[in-house]
């Protein structure tokens, strides 16, 4: 991942809850409270419960559409995602990942199948299902 990719990739949100098998993030000026699979053991986390965090939240995407309109979202609101749509920041073929806006920006990798011309290019909107298990990493 370039040192572009990497800046518009952090993810910034406030650490509701935090087991060792799931953090809950809730996003400012949202109502989403992502439950998502921390990449390091909660003891590790540095922020207290209530405190912001930044990092990198990954998803594997299961096959990504492009959308003529609509928005950026994530399904559901509060839970572990599953349907999301957003506008694509970057992506890289060879890695096969995607940089996109959800209304937070998650690094996506894609199914080696997936189609990356004409779909996943800078300023497009797409759709997809994510895999269950999309995952966090804390900066710092």
């Amino acid at each position: 991942m370039s040192v572009d990719q990497m800046t518009e990739g952090v993810a910034k949100g406030v650490l509701e809850e935090v087991r060792e098998d799931r953090i809950v993030l809730s996003i400012p000026h949202t109502d989403y409270q992502l439950h998502l699979v921390p990449t390091v053991p909660a003891a590790q986390l540095r922020p207290k419960l209530g405190k912001r965090v930044k990092g990198t939240i990954h998803a594997k995407a299961l096959r990504i559409h492009p959308a003529k309109g609509g928005g950026r979202f994530i399904e559901p609101v509060w839970g572990t995602p599953r349907i999301v749509a957003g506008k694509v920041l970057s992506a890289d073929s060879d890695r096969r990942e995607a940089v996109i806006d959800l209304t937070v920006p998650f690094v996506v990798r894609t199914m080696d199948e997936q189609v990356f011309d004409g779909i996943l290019e800078p300023g497009r909107l797409v759709n997809f299902y994510v895999e269950t298990g999309c995952s966090f990493t804390p900066l710092g």
